[in-house]
């Protein structure tokens, strides 16, 4: 895995948006070419996105079925090589993460399992 990576991901208010953020962020700080992209920067500014995504192979990761990092995305005309669904990875390890504000255990135990998935999948690249 040589290729700058840059994932966009979820930052909704729910149990499942503090699951992929931790995971993003936590990815981006043990790898080194892993860059967390903030998806509200990219909402904010009206005609671009940041130079954060240039050369980059993006990868997105929902949080619910509203997909909102691919959306703004798309808006910006920015397309992701792999849209991964949290909600999808947890569940099948019948993880139910509950507090929006702090990883509770199932937050936990989602974070790694989240983190192992997104790795799995950006090796297949």
């Amino acid at each position: 895995m040589n290729d700058k990576i840059a994932l966009v991901s979820c930052s909704g208010l729910s149990p499942l948006g503090l699951v992929v953020r931790a995971a993003s962020v936590e990815l981006a700080l043990e790898n080194e070419n892993i860059v967390a992209a903030c998806i509200t920067e990219y909402s904010a500014q009206p005609n671009n996105c940041s130079p954060i995504l240039d050369d980059a192979k993006i990868v997105t990761i929902t949080g619910c079925g509203d997909d909102c990092a691919s959306v703004i995305l798309s808006e910006k005309n920015v397309e992701s090589i792999k849209n991964i669904s949290a909600d999808t990875v947890v569940k099948t390890y019948d993880l139910n993460p509950l507090d929006a504000v702090r990883l509770d255990e199932d937050g936990e135990k989602a974070v790694e399992v989240l983190k192992k998935y997104i790795l799995n999948e950006i090796e297949k690249l």
